[in-house]
C-alpha cells in the first residue's frame, strides 16, 4: 500500500509540475489524449500577413472560443481569442481520488495577455498567469491563484473545418475545436 501511495503521489506531482509550466508543457500522456489524426485535405485557413500582427489584427478565423476536451479525458484546455489581439486560456486537470469520499484532485492554470500572429507562427504573450492546486490527499501543499510564468509561448498553427491545431516548439500538438461563445 505504501508503494502505491508513493506512486500516486509521484504521478500527481509530475502532472502538477507539467501543467504549471504552461499549456504547451502538458505531459506527453495528457497531450496524446488530445492528439487526433490530421483532418483529411480540405480548405485550410492560415494567416497570410508577412509581418507580425498588432493588437486588432488577429485573423478573423481564429477569433472566438476553442476547447480540447475529449470524452473520457481528465484534462480540458480552452482558449478565447478576441479581434483586438487579446487571449484568455484556462487549463484544468482533475481526477477522482476516492469515490467513497467524493474527493478530487484539481490543478487549474489561467493566463491572459496578447496574441501575435506572424504567418503560421502564433505567439502568446501573457500579462497575467495563475495556478491553483487542490489535493485532498496533501492539503498542506494546496494553493490558490499562485502567480505563474509570464514567458511567451510560440506555436505553429493551422485551421481546417473548425479544427484548430497548435504545435509547440517541442512538437507537442494540441487539437482544439470551436465552441459556441
Amino acid at each position: 500500500m505504501t508503494n502505491l501511495r508513493l506512486l500516486l503521489y509521484g504521478v500527481r506531482r509530475a502532472l502538477m509540475v507539467s501543467l504549471t509550466l504552461g499549456a504547451a508543457a502538458m505531459s506527453a500522456a495528457c497531450a496524446t489524449e488530445h492528439d487526433e489524426p490530421s483532418p483529411p485535405p480540405s480548405p485550410t485557413v492560415s494567416a497570410a500577413p508577412a509581418t507580425p500582427t498588432w493588437a486588432g489584427a488577429v485573423p478573423a478565423a481564429l477569433v472566438g472560443a476553442w476547447e480540447s476536451a475529449q470524452p473520457g479525458s481528465n484534462t480540458t484546455l480552452a482558449y478565447r481569442f478576441t479581434a483586438d489581439g487579446r487571449y484568455a486560456y484556462a487549463g484544468v486537470l482533475t481526477y477522482p481520488l476516492s469515490a467513497e469520499w467524493n474527493e478530487f484532485y484539481l490543478l487549474k492554470r489561467s493566463t491572459a495577455g496578447a496574441i501575435e500572429v506572424d504567418g503560421r507562427t502564433l505567439t502568446l504573450r501573457p500579462s497575467s498567469a495563475t495556478t491553483t492546486r487542490k489535493d485532498p490527499a496533501h492539503p498542506g501543499d494546496d494553493y490558490t491563484d499562485r502567480p505563474g510564468s509570464l514567458t511567451p509561448q510560440r506555436f505553429v498553427w493551422s485551421l481546417a473545418d473548425d479544427v484548430f491545431t497548435l504545435t509547440d516548439e517541442d512538437g507537442l500538438r494540441f487539437v482544439l475545436r470551436r465552441v459556441d461563445s
